[in-house]
């Protein structure tokens, strides 16, 4: 079948026509489609309405889906996280952010298909990161290459796992994943672009002297805000999207509450 991309903003995002994921990808279809995140940063691909092995399977055609460290405590061994976003159970409301960044071996990429949408509010932005240190001055880009930055499950994610798993269990991911740290720029492995590694809802601060300006860190969050560097989504129940979690911020927007919102997620390393 021919594929169509057509790009959804200027600076991130493209849709791609014309795959149907409910049948396995040929290795000219994953180097079509890695090669678009790498270039684009985030994939759209609409109307792939897909049993959750069929979900893992497209998943695991780009690296081994990583299992999340809170699965792993509870016990939980399915590959592929349900959202349920109920009258009863509100939207987490979760900020920018980059999926785990507070592992040693961050995610890949992400996946996240539509199962049931609200008629209205829950659209999901992503902010490229690459964009944002494209736009730095030569004199903060040099900084920024040589700096490193703290990560560390938030409050807001172990406030969540207590009010669901317990105490026990959010003390033992506090316990088992201490502060890392992690390179503020990242070069992307198929196009050497350089991009800043944010993820403000897990990452505390700047690590040694330059952690003492405060405002750098703060100041750099503040571009992910910037309506020229993200896409917003409004999704269509179907819409299965694969995001490049190296270059990107994501967040979820909480507007649809109380109205029911599903979505299947999960991340792979590098192959």
């Amino acid at each position: 079948m021919h594929t169509v991309l057509t790009r959804i903003t200027a600076t991130i995002g493209v849709e791609i026509a014309g795959l149907d994921l409910r049948h396995p990808l040929g290795p000219s279809d994953v180097s079509m489609i890695e090669r678009a995140v790498a270039d684009h940063h985030v994939v759209v691909i609409r109307d792939q309405m897909l049993a959750v092995d069929r979900h893992v399977a497209v998943a695991e055609s780009f690296g081994p889906i990583q299992t999340s460290p809170v699965h792993r405590l509870t016990g939980i061994t399915r590959k592929v996280s349900t959202i349920e976003d109920t009258a009863e159970r509100a939207p987490a409301g979760f900020g920018w952010h980059t999926d785990l960044s507070w592992v040693r071996a961050t995610p890949s990429l992400g996946f996240l298909n539509a199962v049931t949408i609200p008629d209205y509010g829950g659209d999901t932005l992503w902010a490229s990161t690459a964009a944002i240190y494209d736009d730095l001055s030569e004199d903060e880009r040099m900084r920024c290459d040589h700096l490193t930055a703290m990560h560390a499950p938030d409050r807001t994610l172990l406030a969540s796992i207590e009010r669901h798993h317990g105490s026990g269990i959010a003390a033992r991911l506090r316990r088992e994943h201490p502060p890392i740290e992690h390179q503020l720029v990242r070069r992307h492995p198929q196009t050497d672009r350089r991009s800043l590694f944010l993820s403000p809802l897990s990452m505390p601060g700047i690590v040694g002297p330059a952690g003492a300006d405060g405002d750098l860190l703060e100041r750099l969050n503040r571009r992910l805000d910037d309506p020229h560097v993200q896409m917003r989504w409004r999704w269509r129940a179907g819409d299965f999207v694969i995001w490049d979690e190296t270059s990107t911020c994501h967040r979820a927007l909480i507007d649809h509450h109380p109205q029911l919102r599903i979505m299947r997620r999960c991340v792979t390393g590098a192959r």
